[in-house]
């Protein structure tokens, strides 16, 4: 899913995740929107728009304080005048789960987040806008529990889990008409610098630990087109849009002595004959430091036309892509050894894997739609569109390769040569490829009154599906694969009615999502359901306002979700309820909400690391209390 917010693309999906100020509104455009807006907008694009100045109005002072489960707090502040719009934000939790082995929490966090917007009209045919935010965050977050005889334990392990974030955006607009065209400009600078520390095996057990660092800025550019003369029978829309990115990152994973003994030796030694000897490693701890420079770049140009007919209108459009990336690694590993039996003495053993990967493709973007109003209040639709997702690099995998070579290599340097298991995982399975799908949608709304009602089915057919998976044993990485073919089709329907304070929804959503094509070596999943893509998805809420007080309460549904490719481990379909309760006066109000009311327990997170598997459990029950105030 794509997100933007005021227009700007947000490139990096680390930089999603974060709490945005003063939000006007969030509009998704729903279905796979390559054509108009590129890469990783295969399932939609979020649209979120934070609140603009007002010239014309007198100053406007907003603060707001939260208190809540976990000793949340929330802050925030925010100030209209003019042509100005700044906000500033504040937020900490001590965490919902606690790492038994530190008794400790594991997920608290910190952060704030800073916004300013200015826009000037310099008269009907010219306005310039400029959006400038920064977030930085301070947060644990990996409350990862092993499972085990089918029960999800507490968090339990004893290295530092830490992630440290920065973002910044500053965006740029500007608006322009001229007697022939409507220009619209954007161009936006983002960096997102992180730091993440995790005890990789999440066992309180020393084996081994990851750090990465990350310093990642990069450019957009886009600029829009339109005829300034309406044409009854076409409004065409043009574009380009470009960006460059750089990502700095440092990955250094760190072997500890259990590590050493159970990933190195243990394996090493199962295979070395009793009368050669054994292998032995003196050192307490084996790093292996890996250094990466990425480089990524994209360049677009795109048209869509829609052609109305009384009360058909049909669209086309087409987008040609240009990806691609470029990658620099430097991974090295130091460490002494000894083969006891032949060896009088340790001897140091270095390994340097260096090189670079390059990939890039162009690739044809199409859509088609059709729709018609002929009805009042009925909207009947259906579309044929294309999507990519773009393809990159398996950083989180070096440290299995390099350690692999490593043994490959000591072993060589005796001039022992055993039939050892090769790694699962080699230098091809660094990279992966674009995603790309095909979706056909049709459906129907109508609206009258306060009753609105929607429906619609889509079918996806997608090429490359890309994957996350765990190689098997003992491996210590993690990396993306792209399965062969898979298929998703499923229907969605939203119902809501309102009237006079009181209003209501429904909407549900089913989607089977299989793989036609995917044979991993090892086995054959082909028909098995796509991991983490929930069959069923319902939402409920009703609403009542009166004139200084209402009350609204919703039912969220999910489930059931296959974790694993070969869908033996599922989390069930889950229910949680939420309710806020809100009392408002002439400058302030006040409010009382929760989430997960019914304390429903269940997973929201899986994986597996050295062989384990783990859970991330989702959310307890929570609740806050709050005021907003108006100056």
């Amino acid at each position: 899913m794509g997100l933007y917010v005021d227009d700007f693309p947000i490139l990096d999906k680390n930089s999603y995740d974060l709490d945005y100020l003063d939000i006007a509104s969030v509009n998704f455009l729903h279905g796979p929107q390559g054509t108009a807006y590129g890469r990783n907008a295969m399932m939609g694009v979020m649209s979120v728009r934070t609140e603009a100045p007002e010239p014309d109005r007198p100053r406007q002072i907003r603060a707001g304080l939260e208190y809540g489960t976990a000793s949340h707090i929330r802050a925030r502040l925010s100030w209209k005048e003019g042509r100005h719009s700044f906000s500033a934000g504040h937020r900490h939790s001590s965490g919902y789960f606690r790492n038994s082995f530190k008794d400790a929490m594991a997920d608290p966090y910190d952060g704030g987040q800073l916004r300013w917007r200015w826009e000037k009209q310099y008269s009907e045919k010219l306005r310039i806008s400029n959006l400038l935010q920064m977030s930085i965050s301070a947060e644990g977050g990996f409350a990862y529990g092993l499972y085990k005889d089918g029960v999800r334990q507490e968090a339990d392990y004893n290295d530092e889990g830490s992630y440290k974030r920065l973002t910044l955006l500053e965006g740029f607009k500007v608006h322009r008409q001229s007697e022939k065209l409507v220009l619209d400009v954007m161009a936006s600078a983002q960096i997102l610098a992180d730091h993440m520390t995790m005890d990789q095996d999440y066992t309180p057990v020393s084996i081994f630990t990851l750090q990465q660092k990350q310093l990642s800025p990069a450019q957009t550019f886009e600029i829009i087109a339109r005829p300034t003369r309406r044409f009854k029978h076409w409004r065409p829309m043009s574009g380009f849009f470009g960006f460059l990115k750089y990502n700095a990152m440092a990955a250094p994973v760190l072997f500890k002595r259990q590590g050493i003994q159970s990933l190195i030796l243990d394996n090493a030694n199962a295979h070395i004959p009793e009368e050669i000897g054994y292998l032995q490693i003196p050192d307490n701890e084996f790093p292996i430091d890996s250094y990466f420079d990425i480089l990524s770049w994209n360049a677009a140009l795109y048209h869509l036309s829609a052609f109305p007919f009384g009360d058909w209108t049909f669209t086309l459009g087409i987008r040609l892509d240009y990806e691609g990336a470029l990658m620099l690694y430097d991974c090295t590993a130091v460490l002494d050894y000894q083969l006891v039996g032949m060896m009088s003495a340790p001897r140091p053993f270095t390994d340097k894997y260096q090189g670079s990967a390059i990939h890039g493709a162009p690739v044809i973007l199409p859509k088609a739609a059709v729709e018609y109003r002929g009805v009042p209040g009925l909207r009947l639709f259906a579309s044929a569109s294309k999507g990519y997702r773009a393809g990159g690099f398996n950083t989180q995998i070096f440290s299995d390769i390099l350690q692999n070579r490593m043994m490959d290599g000591m072993m060589a340097d005796m001039g022992v040569h055993l039939d050892i298991p090769t790694v699962s995982v080699g230098a091809d399975k660094t990279e992966y490829q674009p995603e790309e799908a095909w979706n056909f949608e049709a459906g129907l709304s109508y609206a009258k009154g306060g009753f609105r009602a929607s429906f619609d089915a889509f079918y996806m057919d997608i090429l490359r599906q890309q994957l996350t998976v765990f190689p098997p044993g003992k491996s210590t990485g993690r990396m993306m694969v792209n399965a062969g073919r898979s298929r998703s089709y499923g229907t969605e329907a939203q119902l809501s009615y309102s009237r006079g304070g009181f209003g209501s929804m429904l909407s549900w959503g089913w989607n089977d999502a299989r793989f036609t094509e995917f044979n991993d070596g090892l086995a054959d999943y082909a028909g098995n359901r796509i991991p983490y893509s929930p069959a069923h998805t319902l939402f409920a809420s009703a609403h009542y306002e009166w004139e200084h007080f209402s009350l609204e309460a919703h039912l969220r549904g999910t489930g059931p979700i296959a974790w694993n490719e070969a869908n033996t481990l599922e989390q069930p379909f889950y229910l949680t309820v939420g309710a806020r309760a809100e009392a408002r006066f002439r400058k302030f109000k006040l409010y009382l909400q929760g989430e997960n009311l019914s304390n429903t327990r269940y997973n929201a997170f899986y994986f597996k690391s050295m062989g384990n598997e783990f859970f991330q459990a989702g959310r307890p029950l929570n609740m806050h209390l709050g005021i907003q105030i108006v100056l």
